[in-house]
């Protein structure tokens, strides 16, 4: 191991116990050992998941939330003896044998935070018109959106108000969370996780003045505001003893500018929540209460990018929040957000800005992530792209508040063995085939990556002079770093696997069936969708890979994109980073009206355009492009949106080879249908994995 990483590899002690190195597995959406949404059950996915992990040395995991109480119905955590010492403390065993060690990180609640999905919507108004509504699932929509004040906007949908918890329901749940993490004590689980003073969720909404207008012992001073976490402290020390170790998730600042309006980097703002003087004080609280550690980082979901960072977030973007409050507590300080970096977490650790780091998606990247630090195989960690389309793909837009992906959550775009690793299991084929990839792009090379990894002979046929395809042109802008690192990763594992590559050479459909190879894989991706307008073919009109790829140059100040999906927002923000004045143009009522997109994407994208004043045209029609600029439709008649240079974004069309459907020929990724990376990633396993 190099002497840089020697910091990382260091033991720390929590309380009254001590983790073998620095590493600390953050909870995430669909990595919960207990599942508690709908009634408790022991989650089978992750048993494999948390046992990879283990064994590729990450000291400290905290599993996804469990709530304290069922989100349907009246069970309570404590109640699951059952599961708690069925299968919870078999996997609790196996983990610790491999020097591991867990903390279950428990929940009180959503309040305004939980996501407003349908059936959460259909019953919310139907009971506020006095209508009765069937819903596959009786929720108790009261309780569910319950906050510490009536009256607070939901993050998803703003017409949705809360109702007041009751000093009642908060006495019970003060004691719940102590019979809870007595049964996790029981269960041989390390230490508890308090959810959370962080995030905006429940109990985070108690400690924030604007989300806490109570005049009980609950509100006021922020000593009593922090009231029901230390509390939540207290009683767990009082039942399970001084030694077990309590974690707080824990935001230092809420970046908030106001509901739903988060904070940019660098923006000058007024916080709306907790400032860095509130996050000194309430840290030293917690402290004061009995708090073993501190797993910090920033945001709330009215600035969720800031509590999952997305890839135009700076990274290591909550290091310094973090550092800012270690000097108060004597306590360890755990960073979280975007601290993947090895180099940067190594010399943070060494700096005495914190005591751990927080990893959670590049865990769900690559399982061996630890493993491959420690053994100098830094170039073989597979990066992760801060996407979500994989791990939290919640999407929110005009006309969808709030919609759940199909499937779990907690999965990878890029690494579909996570979460199902007895399903995407990589074994030797039966019969060794000779097989060619028509395309180098990321769904060729990974189909060719997992067919070389069975034993197949594969060759890559690649049209131009480099491999990557469109997703060169995707990773172009300068705050998409971890686009390039990939598409390295994938020419490593190209060579590494002694894959040949014939370059220059574009297949035809009539030169399939004179190829001597048992199977052939299409990968031959997409092509721009055109404009056809008047004037859409002038000098100073360019399509959004031409744009993205230097072919040619939006020389002009201020630029007009044609197009408001994702590929069109992420210009105009590469626009604005580069000085430039973009100004978007969209036929439908809203901007970024994507399924599967995360909200903490696709909300950095619109607080951007907000503090940056870029206009955007929504319901307008392109019908000519001029010199001066484009000329639009809109319910108000013609208007000419001046531009220097205009840019198309509308989209892309399947360009397969071939849409034969014999059974020796594989169509993958955007050349079968047109989506995300991780429709081409996971489509290339299910084509690899088949032959």
């Amino acid at each position: 191991m190099s002497n840089k990483y020697e910091p990382l590899f260091q033991p720390l002690k929590i309380g009254q116990i001590t983790i073998k190195n620095r590493i600390v597995l953050c909870a995430m959406e669909g990595t919960n050992l207990v599942e508690g949404m709908m009634g408790y059950e022991f989650n089978k996915h992750c048993r494999d998941y948390y046992l990879e992990r283990a064994k590729n040395e990450v000291a400290l995991m905290v599993p996804g939330m469990v709530t304290v109480k069922s989100m349907v119905g009246d069970s309570w955590l404590g109640d699951q003896e059952e599961i708690m010492m069925g299968p919870v403390k078999s996997l609790m065993e196996e983990i610790h044998t491999y020097g591991s060690k867990v903390f279950l990180q428990i929940g009180a609640g959503m309040g305004r935070a939980m996501v407003a999905i349908k059936p959460l919507r259909d019953i919310y108004y139907a009971q506020k018109e006095g209508k009765k509504v069937e819903t596959p699932v009786p929720f108790d929509v009261d309780r569910i959106f319950r906050s510490p004040s009536a009256g607070l906007p939901n993050v998803w949908d703003p017409d949705i108000l809360s109702t007041e918890m009751t000093r009642e329901e908060i006495k019970q749940m003060v004691k719940e969370y102590g019979r809870a993490a007595a049964l996790c004590k029981k269960a041989g689980i390390d230490g508890v996780e308090i959810h959370a003073v962080h995030e905006g969720y429940l109990l985070d909404q108690f400690t924030i003045s604007a989300t806490n207008h109570r005049t009980d012992e609950y509100g006021g001073s922020l000593e009593n505001r922090f009231r029901f976490v230390t509390e939540i402290i207290k009683e767990i020390k009082a039942v399970c003893g001084m030694d077990y170790p309590v974690s707080v998730r824990y935001s230092v600042e809420s970046k908030m500018i106001g509901f739903n309006k988060g904070a940019l980097p660098g923006e000058d703002y007024i916080e709306f929540g907790r400032d860095l003087e509130e996050g000194i004080k309430g840290a030293k609280i917690l402290e004061e209460a009995g708090a073993d550690m501190l797993n910090a980082d920033n945001g709330s979901y009215d600035s969720w990018f800031w509590a999952h960072p997305p890839l135009y977030m700076p990274l290591s973007c909550n290091l310094e929040s973090s550092a800012a409050i270690k000097p108060y507590v004597n306590i360890p300080v755990v960073c979280a957000g975007r601290m993947e970096d090895p180099d940067t977490a190594a010399q943070a650790l060494k700096d005495n800005k914190v005591d751990g780091i927080g990893i959670a998606r590049q865990l769900l990247c690559d399982g061996a992530y630890v493993s491959k630090i420690k053994e100098d195989r830094v170039d073989d960690i597979r990066p992760c792209l801060a996407c979500h389309n994989g791990c939290f793909a919640v999407s929110k837009y005009k006309g969808n508040p709030g919609s759940m992906p199909e499937g779990k959550m907690g999965c990878c775009a890029i690494n579909p063995v996570t979460l199902q690793e007895q399903e995407y299991q990589i074994i030797p084929a039966e019969t060794k085939k000779r097989i060619a990839v028509i395309g180098g792009g990321i769904g060729g090379m990974e189909a060719a990556r997992l067919l070389a990894m069975r034993g197949h002979e594969v060759t890559i046929y690649e049209k131009t002079d480099e491999l990557g395809g469109v997703f060169i042109a995707a990773g172009a802008p300068d705050f998409k770093e971890k686009d390039k690192m990939l598409i390295q990763w994938y020419k490593r594992q190209i060579s590494n696997l002694n894959i040949d590559v014939i370059y220059h050479t574009q297949i035809k459909k009539e030169d399939l069936d004179s190829m001597s190879v048992d199977e052939i894989i299409v990968a031959t991706g997409a092509v721009p969708r055109t404009l056809s307008v008047p004037g859409a073919k002038l000098h100073h009109v360019m399509e959004a890979i031409e744009y993205l790829r230097g072919r040619k140059k939006a020389d002009g100040n201020r630029v007009a994109i044609i197009g408001g999906g994702l590929t069109g927002c992420e210009i105009a923000y590469d626009l604005i980073l580069k000085g430039k004045q973009p100004v978007i143009i969209e036929m439908m009522d809203d901007i970024l009206k994507i399924d599967g997109l995360s909200a903490a994407n696709a909300n950095f994208l619109r607080d951007a355009f907000r503090r940056y004043e870029t206009p955007v045209y929504l319901e307008s029609k392109v019908i000519e492009i001029r010199d001066q600029g484009v000329v639009i439709m809109t319910d108000h008649g013609e208007e000419l949106i001046e531009a220097d240079n205009v840019i198309t974004s509308i989209g892309y069309i399947p360009s397969p080879v071939t849409e034969s459907n014999d059974k020796n020929v594989h169509i993958i990724g955007d050349a079968k249908s047109v989506g995300n990376l991780m429709n081409v990633v996971w489509g290339a396993y299910d084509a690899a994995l088949s032959i």
